[in-house]
């Protein structure tokens, strides 16, 4: 029996960010496995050839095969709706017939481990459900009507009835309807915002304390980011894993590491973004040294507005 079984969505674009996401899991997590949902050949190809001991991985044919709702999810919805879609989907599909572990989690390919997944979960050892909010930040205190209290980057649940209820209530909402654009009568954005009204519905909802949990562009500038015993804090709290949403491949050594504003924290960079963009690095680098043909999750800088670009 494991401790941990996480699930992700992945296409070509994210391949790149798995790796230095399993890397730094491997680094702080003794107990897991990676169940990963390959949405296309290439991306099914090259992980099989790689064989990271603890990734086992599913062909999307596997989870389409004979579900009519889901074909006609397809059928209306572009392609990233369509992997929000799959990630409550995919999640119920490993619970079920992968239910041997304790916990279960949904994570994106972008995060990037500091610590270990034990901080999270024990928490609360009695919760079914373990959400993250946001945290927004002054300038990003906004977005709560948008994309909602809660980040789904991040999804945790214990090996229970009331947990499975749960991803069933969301798949199903998923597969109604899974939107790009910001619904604000409705209070949809893609799968997120249907996890909000979860502590009025589950009787044993966390929402995780520690702030170190889902760092991100959204929030950090709440915190004072430093480093005691090679140890990264925001204020007094252990970083457990932070969200590079946003960040952005250029090259092999060059990055766009936020959308939003230009990053001029020093210790932001130095201790956060610039060990993540050089595992970054080394991915691509690795990658492309064996499957040279892969080229995908880059961007063309002349289409970025507000360029942040940062080299290494």
């Amino acid at each position: 029996m494991n401790k941990y079984h996480l699930s992700m969505i992945l296409s070509g674009s994210n391949l790149f960010k798995l790796i230095p996401m399993y890397v730094s899991l491997e680094n702080y997590c003794s107990d897991f496995k990676l169940f990963i949902l390959c949405m296309d050949d290439s991306v099914y190809n090259i992980l099989n050839k790689i064989a990271f001991k603890n990734i086992i991985l599913v062909q999307l044919k596997d989870i389409e095969e004979n579900n009519h709702d889901l074909e006609i999810a397809k059928s209306n919805r572009i392609f990233h709706e369509y992997c929000w879609t799959l990630k409550p989907i995919f999640l119920y599909y490993i619970v079920n017939k992968y239910d041997n572990a304790e916990y279960y989690a949904h994570v994106d390919a972008d995060l990037f481990f500091f610590s270990d997944l034990d901080h999270i979960f024990n928490e609360n050892p009695e919760a079914s459900i373990f959400l993250i909010d946001h945290r927004n930040s002054e300038e990003f205190r906004h977005y709560y009507e948008l994309s909602g209290l809660y980040n789904t980057g991040f999804v945790g649940f214990k090996n229970n009835n009331e947990a499975k209820a749960a991803v069933k209530l969301w798949e199903d909402r998923c597969l109604k309807k899974c939107t790009i654009e910001y619904d604000v009568v409705n209070k949809t954005f893609g799968d997120q915002r249907y996890v909000e009204d979860w502590p009025n519905i589950f009787k044993n909802v966390h929402i995780v304390k520690s702030i170190g949990a889902n760092a991100a562009l959204w929030n950090i500038k709440n915190y004072k980011v430093s480093k005691k015993n090679n140890v990264v804090y925001l204020d007094d709290s252990p970083l457990l894993f932070y969200h590079f949403s946003g960040v952005t491949l250029l090259g092999a050594r060059e990055f766009d590491l936020c959308p939003y504003y230009r990053i001029e924290d020093e210790n932001l960079i130095n201790y956060i973004y610039d060990p993540y963009v050089r595992w970054l690095s080394k991915s691509i680098e690795n990658v492309n040294k064996e499957f040279p043909w892969f080229n995908a999750g880059f961007a063309d800088k002349a289409n970025i507005v507000n360029l942040h670009n940062y080299k290494i």
